[in-house]
């Protein structure tokens, strides 16, 4: 799974009969470290996969990635130094550490795993059904930012008009792959619902972002009591004080009536 696992593991075996000191005041606990370390590998691994060549702005964008973990567990980098050279001295403790953090390393890959099988699951189920309608009629694919000069407000609005449409499942689905400042941004899919009695129902996706292709999707239900007649929203929409190139393609919306469908669950 991850290649330093074997390394922490040999580590393990060769500290677990020392003596355990315990951890002083002022020093990040052994859960807390544990956690900021399982974020960082993670880092590590994602900036492994785009085999960056360390010049100074590379570096620089490397430090930007670690700080942004540091700054997530409330840790200074002197703060995190220092634990770590207390750490790195009692090995035995250290140890106890990493095997934690291969626990929650397993547990996210797990988790990761099983969200995305059943996604593919639902996909296939869905696929089945009859009576599929297509929506969506614009491009499928898009290039952020559209303008280089102009790159802090990436969004993609989009509005669809339909026929009066009841009782079924309505999908909004698109593949994002980040290549810079994907890792950092907070980015989502919105779509909202507009229905022929004025009412209205507005559904968020939060993007995994990953330098490696994710799959984005919206599922909302349309009762049998609402007529849906205006879809809209933004396939990608973020704060304007961060920035993001991101290439999107695949994009679909898809209106799939209830037969038989009741008790799918949508995710």
């Amino acid at each position: 799974m991850y290649r330093y696992f074997s390394i922490v593991i040999v580590l393990v075996a060769l500290l677990s009969c020392s003596t355990r000191p315990r951890v002083p005041r002022g020093i990040a606990g052994e859960e807390k470290m544990a956690e900021v370390l399982a974020d960082i590998y993670q880092v590590e691994s994602v900036l492994g996969q785009t085999r960056l060549s360390y010049n100074s702005s590379k570096e620089d964008k490397v430090s930007g990635y670690y700080k942004y973990v540091l700054d997530e567990h409330e840790m200074t980098k002197a703060e995190f130094d220092t634990a770590m050279s207390w750490y790195s001295a009692n090995p035995t403790v250290l140890s106890d550490v990493y095997e934690e953090v291969i626990e929650i390393l397993s547990r996210r890959d797990a988790e990761l795993k099983n969200k995305v099988n059943k996604e593919k699951d639902e996909r296939k189920t869905l696929a089945k059904l009859p009576g599929k309608t297509e929506l969506w009629k614009d491009s499928t694919s898009f290039e952020l930012p559209f303008d280089p000069k102009d790159s802090l407000d990436n969004r993609i609005p989009f509005n669809v008009e339909v026929d009066s449409l009841s009782n079924g499942i309505l999908r909004l689905y698109a593949a994002y792959q980040f290549t810079e400042g994907g890792f950092l941004d907070s980015a989502q899919m919105k779509m909202i619902a507009c229905y022929a009695d004025s009412t209205i129902d507005t559904v968020y996706y939060q993007i995994h972002k990953s330098f490696n292709k994710v799959n984005g999707n919206i599922s909302h239900r349309v009762v049998k009591s609402k007529e849906l007649i205006n879809v809209s929203g933004f396939l990608f929409d973020h704060g304007t004080t961060t920035q993001s190139k991101v290439s999107i393609d695949g994009v679909k919306m898809t209106f799939i009536p209830t037969v038989g469908a009741e008790e799918i669950e949508l995710h």
